[in-house]
């Protein structure tokens, strides 16, 4: 039995997408960050990051977002989210490590500028510099996607719903997506317009815009 822990809108909803693509049997448990759910000792005990999401398989917890999609992909291969090449492999971690451990960290100084300083008086200039890193990190994912179809070439993979969460943000962010960054838009769309996109956004209870 597979569950996945998320919370509306988190990152986790990369998870909770591809496990919707892949079309196995899972159960989606609910973790309302917005409730401080992911705080609460029941949830520690999955998880003592206190984080989603969070993905038990029979038994056994996987944490983080790049795990968890590898997982997913290469676990299920022959449902063809994951690519067949080592090479392409290799870009697809890179790509997923790089949208964790740098974009990811750019939106949290402006969703969560607190986690960066205990001093009221610098949060400011921590989400001033946080939305300029994010907007470098944009840029190039914008760049990136020039000519493709989607983020691994032509191939719909798993870093194509990740890459959804990080534009679903910046429109959450008030950025103009659409003029600033027009390739990504495309790219976008063209993921949402998936049905089993629209019914885990549907099952959130989240927009796109």
């Amino acid at each position: 039995m597979i569950k996945l822990y998320y919370s509306p809108g988190a990152c986790s909803l990369a998870s909770h997408i591809v496990l919707e693509e892949l079309g196995i049997a899972f159960e989606p448990v609910l973790v309302s960050l917005a409730e401080g759910e992911h705080k609460r000792p029941e949830f520690l005990r999955v998880n003592p990051k206190a984080k989603v999401p969070a993905l038990n398989v029979d038994g056994k917890v996987l944490t983080e977002t790049v795990a968890i999609l590898t997982y997913l992909g290469g676990g299920y291969a022959e449902r063809g989210l994951w690519p067949k090449e080592t090479w392409k492999q290799a870009e697809a971690l890179s790509l997923m490590a790089w949208l964790s451990s740098t974009v990811h960290i750019a939106a949290a100084g402006i969703f969560r500028a607190e986690r960066f300083s205990t001093d009221p008086a610098a949060k400011e200039s921590i989400v001033a510099t946080s939305k300029q890193n994010l907007l470098k990190c944009y840029a190039e994912i914008d760049q990136l996607l020039v000519g493709r179809s989607f983020a691994m070439g032509g191939q719909y993979s798993v870093c194509d719903p990740y890459l959804l969460v990080f534009y679903r943000w910046g429109n959450r962010l008030g950025i103009d997506m659409k003029t600033l960054y027009p390739v990504w838009t495309k790219h976008a769309l063209r993921v949402f317009s998936r049905p089993t996109v629209k019914r885990v956004f549907e099952a959130e209870g989240i927009e796109l815009d």
